[in-house]
This record gives structure tokens, sequence and C-alpha cells, in this order.
């Protein structure tokens, strides 16, 4: 029984310490990051529209004939 009270005792103590507008505080610091994190995790998410069937030999068809484009324009 005198260890409950004790602890009881200690307890008390330790809650007359705790500012609750620290807590407050600290949770509305908190949320804003969390906030933060969604929008930046929103923004890594985004699509740009490009669709999803999208053929890799086709495109890197085009990107080797932009860059023979390229090389011409800054040859000529």
């Amino acid at each position: 029984m005198s260890a409950l009270k004790s602890a009881n005792k200690e307890l008390k103590g330790m809650i007359k310490t705790v500012k609750i507008q620290d807590i407050d505080n600290l949770q509305d610091e908190m949320m804003d990051m969390m906030d933060i994190d969604n929008e930046i995790q929103e923004s890594l998410g985004r699509s740009y529209g490009v669709p999803d069937d999208i053929d890799e030999d086709e495109l890197l068809g085009e990107l080797d004939a932009l860059e023979a484009d390229m090389g011409q324009e800054t040859e000529g």
C-alpha cells in the first residue's frame, strides 16, 4: 500500500510540472508538420497526365530522333 501512495505522490508532483499550454503548442506544431508532410506527399504523387500505356521503345525512338535533330542543329 505504501508503494501505491508513493507512486501516487510522485505522479501528482509530475502532473504539477506539466503545462497544458506546452502540450497544446507541441500538438499544434506536430499537426502543422503533418500538414506540410501531406502536401509534400501529394505533390510527389501528382500525375501529369502521362498515360499508363506508353510504349517505351517508341518513346526511346522519339528521344533518339530528337537527339539526332539537336546534333544536326549544333553542327550546322
